[in-house]
């Protein structure tokens, strides 16, 4: 298994953004949806590089 790219937990304010204004323009989500959709989208490549690095070292 590849090791994780250093980028990846980087991604997540970014993300966060777009998902809040994505979710609030285009699906037209109210504050509370929009904060939810941001902090699912945001945390999601931090989670996504942490399970990466810990599968990682258990398997190498």
């Amino acid at each position: 298994m590849p090791k994780p790219p250093a980028w990846l937990p980087f991604l997540g304010p970014p993300l966060a953004g777009l998902a809040a204004g994505l979710g609030g323009r285009w699906l037209e989500l109210d504050f509370w949806g929009a904060l939810i959709a941001a902090l699912v989208v945001g945390f999601l490549p931090i989670i996504v590089y942490r399970v990466w690095k810990w599968r990682h070292q258990k398997v190498g």
